[in-house]
C-alpha cells in the first residue's frame, strides 16, 4: 500500500471511533476480588468476604454538555421485583461511578435483574443512554 492509502484507512479507522460515550460494566463481588486473595497477604475480610455484585458507570462528555448541568441516573430493577433510581451529579467531563448491591441488601434484592443509565440534562433531555438488553419497565399490577 502507498502512504496515501495508510493515510485514508487511518482517517476512517479514527472516523468510526466514537469520542463521546456511556458504558456499563456488572462485577461480581466475592472472596476472589480481595486484593490479599492475589498476594497471599493476611486479611481479616477473609474470613467473612463481602458478597454480592456491582455496576461500573464511566462516561465521556463533549465539554459544551457541562453547561446543561448534567446528571447520571442509574435505574436497577432487582430479582425480587423492586426497582431503583439513584442520581449521581456529573462535574466533570469523564468519569466513573461505582454503585454496589453487597451482603445484606444483596440477599434482600437478590441482586440486579436489568439496569440502565442515562445522562440527562436539566430539561431532562437525555444525551446519552446505555440499556442491558434485558431492560424493559417493570409492570406493576396490584
Amino acid at each position: 500500500m502507498r502512504l496515501s492509502q495508510w493515510l485514508i484507512f487511518l482517517f476512517l479507522l479514527c472516523m468510526g471511533c466514537e469520542k463521546y460515550y456511556l458504558s456499563v460494566k456488572r462485577e461480581t463481588v466475592d472472596r476472589s476480588k480481595l486484593a490479599s486473595t492475589f498476594v497471599g497477604s493476611p486479611d481479616p475480610r477473609q474470613k467473612n468476604p463481602p458478597k454480592g455484585q456491582e455496576l461500573i458507570l464511566e462516561w465521556r462528555l463533549p465539554e459544551a454538555s457541562l453547561a446543561k448541568d448534567p446528571v447520571l441516573v442509574l435505574s436497577v430493577i432487582y430479582k425480587n421485583h423492586t426497582e431503583e433510581k439513584v442520581c449521581y451529579p456529573i462535574t466533570r467531563r469523564r468519569g466513573v461511578v461505582t454503585y454496589s448491591v453487597l451482603n445484606e441488601e444483596y440477599k434482600k434484592t437478590e441482586g440486579f435483574l436489568t439496569y440502565k443509565a442515562e445522562i440527562l440534562g436539566k430539561d431532562h433531555t437525555v444525551l446519552k443512554e446505555w440499556k442491558q438488553q434485558l431492560w424493559t419497565d417493570l409492570i406493576v399490577i396490584d
